[in-house]
């Protein structure tokens, strides 16, 4: 029937309104709140996508329908369209006037909220609805406001004396209050005038015209603005526009203003294609109130799918001055980097090979680092490798690499570096050998006509045989202790390791470096990175790994390895400046994991001189989590003659709102703070409201900087303040 379809769909169209005003799930704790809309009816376990394709079901104790006069829908009224439902004492409809109206208490409900208002009156022919004193709420996340009056017409609502928030209707922790809203739900945008963000009540915002989009879709418009203060750029005011271009491409826009350094603009464009992606990003600081030139940093990444087994990746970067990072990194990382590196190339993999072809260049971005101390520029490198087994006894590989090698004061050079390879896997139900033969050939081609009165070329060449035999084991057994069983793995390794010796005193050093000991040096064929230096080798490796596993859950619980390196000869290969490694055998490497249930863990690691007695590396690192919401992480990191350090971080629960948090960071050997931060939070089940200080070090001539960070985070509308990435980016747990 026309007369009762009319009613139902105004109304929801303005419930439709409402509904797009949700965002995504966010992990609040749902409010308790005593004055909440209880469920009219319970919600539907199938929600229905279309309901407005489904005809109307109406139910009245008394109908009295006509033709021409007026029909009367009383008693108990109730309309039902799929999950959607409506209820009032009386429903009355003019067939001469076309007009409606309701007597009594209108209730509303569908799968997305609830709602109440006194009275709803509207005409069919106009196409129009006013509802007063409407009261409505989310089934989700408790989203709840009232308005005085709502007036409908096609697409088109007006929202008079609207507000809108997250918290229990009878405590409002923060509200958006309106004394006008405008909706276009044809463009699906809408226009608050006289808005306000109240906290506690008390006015935080205001804004006279504030544009919004009514649906999920993105919209240009303000994003939460940033606030922060330090003791050497001040106070920091971030104010992010955004720009949505197109379904596939967006910008943004950011004026910054820092009050010792001036205005700063940041932006950056993102586009996304079937198989393209990118992101631009730039920016600017004209004539830097402390430094008195031009700030800027420049970023360009792209990423092309060519085909399944090929794709481009380019990371292009460029900062002004050396001072970039340490003056506007937001974390210690950030602000102690001393080299930005530039990338681009076309990289191909497959199921038996890996290709590349590439460039790469770096600037020094960190005044600690000596000019013109940069590592080579790569136009190009060549990169492939690959392997195929043959038989399960055979496997048959290969690894290239050519590089041209450029740089503006040092010797330039081209190399190629070939490593074929063969290699025998024997394998048992619980053992396995792997002996290997492989052969390295290394040229070189140098020019060092950019240094001064030196205009010659020269040719270098290595060539060398490499054998390796890879051996292991692997022994389980049951176990118990402390009540619990346990399955217990003993896995002795065996990795002997001959490589004849070669003079390369001559040979250039472009990208080569002593790698890190550690307990995955024990099984390398070379202790250097890069083909500049290929250490001879006479050498046998043992070592031993236990674990206990779980025997129900097969989790584990315990690992221990200890393993070292013995030495048949002396190396003879070294790089300029570097120490001999100890004769008679390597240090000893020992790890040592525990978890023996979710609440914590502890590891272990050691590597000490049998030869010395001397111990060179220890790290301790320790995680708790109890239910009460302590958490706490611990490390301790010492490496000989270079680092001493210890890491706290921390989150302490005061009572059900409040919780501490913070970190320390310091150099026990430089007996120096690096960073401390230290905040408070307090949350609710719809408002987080967060303060904390950081002291840390700017850059490596120990000058440090202090500062002052205030966020105020709303369920469901985001975050005022500074970023909550500053917790996560410098080690707190929850972040």
């Amino acid at each position: 029937m026309r007369e009762t379809k009319l009613p139902l769909a105004c109304i929801l169209m303005f419930i439709s309104l409402q509904c797009h005003a949700q965002t995504a799930d966010i992990a609040w704790e749902v409010c308790e709140n005593p004055e909440a809309m209880p469920l009219f009816r319970p919600l539907s376990s199938n929600p229905i996508p279309n309901p407005e394709t489904l005809p109307i079901f109406i139910f009245a104790d008394e109908f009295n329908i006509q033709k021409t006069d007026v029909s009367v829908f009383e008693g108990n009224v109730e309309l039902e369209r799929g999950e959607e439902w409506l209820n009032t004492n009386k429903l009355s409809y003019n067939h001469q006037t076309e007009q409606y109206q309701t007597d009594g208490i209108v209730k509303f409900q569908n799968g997305i909220l609830r709602m109440t208002a006194e009275s709803a009156q509207g005409n069919t022919k106009t196409e129009t609805i006013a509802l007063n004193q409407l009261n409505y709420q989310f089934h989700e996340n408790n989203a709840n406001g009232t308005a005085e009056k709502v007036e409908l017409k096609g697409k088109d609502s007006i929202l008079t004396n609207a507000n809108f928030t997250t918290c229990p209707s009878n405590n409002r922790h923060w509200q958006f209050v309106a004394s006008e809203i405008s909706i276009n739900d044809a463009e699906k945008k809408g226009v608050a005038k006289n808005a306000q963000l109240k906290i506690g009540g008390v006015p935080v915002f205001w804004f006279p015209y504030l544009k919004f989009p009514t649906t999920s879709e993105r919209s240009s418009g303000m994003l939460s603005p940033t606030i922060g203060q330090d003791n050497i750029n001040g106070i920091e005011i971030a104010l992010p526009y955004y720009l949505n271009l197109a379904p596939n491409y967006d910008a943004t826009l950011t004026p910054r203003y820092f009050s010792n350094r001036g205005y700063m603009i940041e932006s950056e464009f993102r586009y996304l294609f079937d198989h393209n992606w990118g992101e631009f990003s730039a920016t600017f600081l004209p004539n830097d109130e402390i430094q008195n030139i031009n700030r800027y940093l420049l970023s360009a990444q792209h990423f092309s799918a060519i085909n399944r087994n090929w794709y481009f990746n380019s990371n292009l970067n460029y900062a002004s001055d050396v001072n970039y990072f340490s003056d506007f990194g937001k974390t210690l990382t950030e602000s102690s980097k001393q080299l930005l590196e530039s990338e681009l190339g076309i990289f191909g993999r497959g199921k038996y090979w890996n290709f590349e072809l590439s460039t790469s260049n770096w600037q020094i971005v960190n005044p600690t680092q000596a000019p013109e101390t940069e590592p080579y520029t790569r136009i190009p490198r060549i990169a492939m490798s690959g392997s195929k087994p043959f038989a399960p006894w055979l496997e048959i590989g290969l690894y290239a690499e050519a590089v041209a090698f450029r740089h503006q004061e040092l010797e330039d050079g081209n190399r190629l570096d070939i490593m074929p390879y063969v290699k025998f896997p024997i394998t048992g139900s619980y053992w396995y050998v792997t002996p290997s033969i492989s052969w390295r050939q290394t040229e070189y081609w140098l020019s060092n006509s950019n240094i001064p009165n030196q205009n010659s070329d020269s040719h270098l060449s290595r060539g060398l045989p490499i054998y390796s035999i890879d051996a292991g084991a692997n022994f389980e057994r049951s176990v118990s202790f402390a009540g619990q069983s346990f399955i217990q793995t003993l896995e002795p390794l065996l990795f002997y390791l001959y490589v004849p010796y070669r003079d390369q005193n001559d040979f250039p050093i472009f990208d080569t470096q002593a790698l890190t000991y550690m307990w995955a040096s024990l099984f390398r064929e070379n202790r250097y990175g890069g083909a500049d230096r290929q250490a001879d080798a006479n050498q046998i490796t043992t070592a031993l790994t236990t674990r206990f596993l779980n025997e129900t859950t097969g989790k584990e619980m315990i690992n221990f390895s200890l393993g070292r390196i013995n030495f048949f000869s002396d190396s003879q290969v070294y790089l300029p400046g570097q120490v001999p490694q100890p004769s008679g055998g390597s240090d000893w490497v020992a790890e040592i994991n525990f978890r023996l249930n979710n609440q914590w863990q502890i590891g272990l690691t050691q590597q000490w001189s049998p030869d010395t007695n001397y111990n060179q590396l220890t790290t301790i690192r320790g995680y708790w989590s109890m239910q009460n919401g302590l958490q706490l992480n611990a490390n301790y990191r010492y490496l000989a003659e270079n680092t001493e350090q210890i890491d706290f971080a921390f989150v302490l629960p005061i009572n059900k709102s409040w919780r501490a948090l913070g970190r320390w960071d310091y150099s026990i050997l430089d007996k120096q703070n690096l960073e401390t931060a230290l905040g408070f939070e307090w949350r609710s089940c719809c408002l987080a409201f967060r303060v904390f200080g950081r002291k840390y070090i700017r850059s490596f001539n120990v000058q440090e900087n202090l500062g002052i960070y205030i966020e105020l985070e709303l369920n469901g509308i985001g975050q005022i303040g500074s970023k909550p990435e500053l917790f996560k980016d410098n080690g707190i747990l929850p972040y």
